[in-house]
């Protein structure tokens, strides 16, 4: 069987990879053509363009990448579909290009498969028609997301969120080897988003550090550690979770590395600065109370949000001294963060959505 993947974004790229080494697992035969990141690269049979470099996030970027990524749907894809003709397409979250690669394989009736839905919940609920107009089945990650879809008339299968097969079930969290509490700091994945949240996150190191005895890292992801050069605080590296796991509590930014942290157990604060376009038209489309998945999966405010201007230094630097100044606060917040395993389905996610794409499940 020939599979072709498309992902688009970094997040989307890992577990496209998983999918694609699953999908490989339960079907030797099996080939697979990407459009990817670097992960997607590594796995996969035949790559056909990197996606996930060219950015595309936020409301003006897909805009400005509109007629490469047209180009590139129709002069590679497309024509790679002339040739090797697959037999399924999945096609995973990065609504604004995939639900083109998704019409074209309908209009050919090849089956779609749409693997980790967009926020469709979030903003813009009116995709959910379009999307059942193309695609077979989603495959969500989110328990909410298999009923809403199916009250639109669309089959979909909740089979976890992949998360649960990467992040490792913490042991223990919270002091360093210095004794000292770790405080890590989340400035974000995407360069711009780094070079928006550094500079907020070290002014609010320094504010923290005058009041209480704590330690600081700032957390990067590889592809970032260029700009990592010079910084005042200590710098992790790393694609999994060692360092990570040791800390006390986290100042992140909102999305996946969110997750990462609950999934860890890490008390956090969550922030998060938009451009000025890009909160204005937030602001008109988001119609949930919450951006932290863990608020949103607890229907409640569990983890402090600061967003646009009220995330400041001394906001940030506020909250993070309640957290430690209330007894058992930190404990607390651990326990409430271990219960959410639950709510996000169990381990061998990337295999069973692998099954149902295969046929081997209905």
């Amino acid at each position: 069987m020939n599979i072709f993947i498309s992902a688009g974004d970094p997040s989307g790229d890992i577990h496209a990879a998983n999918l694609a080494a699953a999908l490989k697992r339960a079907s030797p035969g099996t080939t697979v053509t990407a459009l990817g990141g670097q992960k997607l690269r590594e796995v996969c049979d035949e790559f056909l363009a990197d996606i996930v470099g060219l950015g595309g996030f936020g409301f003006w970027q897909p805009v400005r990448l509109f007629f490469k990524l047209r180009a590139l749907l129709k002069n590679t894809v497309l024509k790679n579909w002339e040739r090797a003709k697959p037999d399924r397409v999945v096609v995973v979250d990065y609504y604004g290009f995939n639900i083109f690669v998704a019409a074209e394989a309908f209009k050919r009736g090849i089956p779609v498969y749409y693997y980790i839905s967009p926020q469709v919940w979030a903003t813009r609920p009116g995709r959910i028609r379009k999307i059942a107009r193309y695609v077979r089945k989603m495959i969500v990650i989110l328990p909410f997301e298999e009923k809403l879809y199916r009250d639109a008339g669309l089959d979909a299968e909740f089979v976890g969120h992949p998360l649960l097969d990467l992040v490792p079930v913490p042991e223990t969290t919270g002091v360093s080897v210095t004794g000292k509490m770790t405080i890590g700091l989340f400035p974000g994945s995407r360069p711009n988003v780094f070079k928006r949240h550094i500079g907020l996150l070290i002014e609010t190191a320094n504010l923290i550090g005058k009041s209480l005895d704590a330690e600081f890292k700032i957390f990067c992801v590889p592809a970032l550690a260029p700009l990592c050069k010079g910084l005042p605080y200590p710098v992790v590296v790393e694609e999994n979770y060692e360092e990570r796991k040791k800390i006390s509590l986290a100042i992140t930014t909102s999305g996946t590395v969110s997750l990462e942290n609950a999934l860890l157990c890490i008390p956090m604060v969550v922030y998060y600065k938009l451009s000025s376009f890009n909160y204005f038209i937030a602001r008109m489309l988001v119609n949930i109370p919450y951006v932290t998945m863990v608020n949103i999966l607890l229907g409640r405010m569990l983890v402090p949000e600061l967003l646009q201007d009220e995330a400041t230094p001394e906001n940030i630097a506020g909250k993070v001294k309640d957290i430690f100044a209330r007894e058992g606060s930190l404990e607390a917040f651990r326990k409430e963060l271990a219960g959410l395993r639950a709510h996000l389905g169990r381990p061998g996610v990337s295999a069973r959505a692998a099954e149902i794409i295969l046929g081997n499940r209905t």
